[in-house]
């Protein structure tokens, strides 16, 4: 029994020893509407210190403020236990929460150095945003809570490149397009690689008053939207994330109180798209990206096959299908698979000289996640 315990004794000293070498134990304090929310900002504020013993550059440092909450919310996973020093209500009624918590910097290095690839490696996808919003009957195309909301969120806290408003509205203005969206996502796709995006982000809004709520003060409307969203990859009609929401507002005027349950509902749904298209382009880094690739003048079977292979032995590409050729026309249709984004398949492809027979390829022409190239002779 005696060496039972000794053995044992030694194992925890070990373990001890080890873990010490690998944590780092920081206090941290967060605030939430909620006990969750206040614990899970309080987790943050004990990464954000973690990473700072652990940033060497200036130049890390500074990325890691522009991508701050982006890193903070996915590396919570870094806090490897934690206890609660104390819980409080602010004047504000918020709940306050101050911890201390134990941090693994090996796993800080790990997350943050597959962050500063992952952001090198693959530029934020042009987003469309295109949500058909109905504010208590009124369904003018011209209603935009939701998308607003949408491209707020995306813009100001991820700096994603959106699609302009004035093409947002003229799709919405179409009965074709809008119906496309509701009704067939390949179609829908299509639409959107039209005005250069990689991704839609489309849904619907609609919010109703709620007539049984007594808590309302005198005069005061309340009213529920429910926002319902879907991503989809320009590429190939690919749903990535889909979600819901609901969110309730009261207000005088049942207009504004619909406009700002549309918005809150709308933030919140998107909100949930980040961590599934993180980890989309994460796959897409590691497996590759579907790029729709188009060769003209290509009039040769021997030429297309040399063209093929030239492809083939790219750096990034993973593979090269062939997916339609036209002799007559000169028309190659391929679809390959890329470990990086278009803009980075594009510039390495441009100028690439052929494997043999002499020629190179030249880059006339990006859509999204197609590219258009020409075989040019030497």
């Amino acid at each position: 029994m005696r060496k039972v315990f000794l053995l044992v004794s030694i194992v925890l000293i070990v373990f001890s020893f080890v873990t010490a070498q690998d944590t780092l134990e920081f206090e941290g304090v967060g605030e939430g509407a909620h006990a969750n929310g206040a614990l899970m900002a309080a987790k943050k504020d004990v990464i954000e210190k973690g990473i700072g013993m652990v940033l060497l550059s200036q130049t890390e440092i500074e990325n890691f403020q522009v991508k701050r909450d982006l890193i903070l919310t996915k590396m919570v996973g870094s806090v490897k236990g934690y206890q609660i020093i104390s819980q409080s209500t602010t004047s504000g009624g918020l709940i306050k929460v101050k911890i201390k918590a134990v941090v693994s910097k090996s796993m800080l290095r790990d997350d943050l150095a597959a962050f500063q690839i992952l952001i090198k490696s693959m530029n934020k996808p042009k987003v469309m945003v295109v949500i058909s919003e109905n504010n208590g009957e009124n369904s003018d195309p011209g209603n935009q809570a939701a998308e607003n909301a949408v491209m707020s969120f995306l813009k100001e806290s991820y700096g994603f490149e959106l699609v302009d408003k004035q093409g947002v509205l003229s799709v919405k203005n179409s009965k074709q397009k809008m119906a496309a969206l509701a009704g067939n996502d390949v179609e829908a796709a299509s639409i959107a690689t039209q005005y250069g995006a990689e991704v839609l982000i489309a849904g619907i809004a609609i919010c109703k008053r709620v007539e049984d709520v007594s808590q309302n003060a005198v005069g005061m409307v309340s009213v529920q939207a429910d926002v319902t969203l879907k991503a989809i990859s320009c590429a190939n009609g690919r749903i990535i994330a889909s979600s819901s929401e609901r969110a309730v507002k009261g207000h005088l005027s049942p207009q504004t109180a619909g406009t700002q349950a549309i918005a809150m509902a709308a933030e919140k749904t998107v909100g949930k798209f980040l961590d599934v298209l993180v980890k989309d382009w994460q796959n897409q880094v590691n497996n590759g990206m579907p790029i729709t690739v188009e060769i003209r003048n290509v009039n040769t079977f021997r030429l297309k096959n040399a063209l093929v292979q030239t492809l083939k032995g790219v750096s990034g590409v993973s593979s090269v299908y062939e997916r339609s050729w036209d002799a007559k026309s000169g028309l190659l249709g391929l679809d390959v698979q890329y470990k990086g984004n278009p803009n980075s398949f594009a510039a390495k492809v441009d100028g690439y000289k052929m494997k043999s027979g002499g020629g190179s390829f030249a880059v006339t022409g990006m859509n999204g996640q197609a590219v258009s190239l020409a075989a040019q002779a030497m």
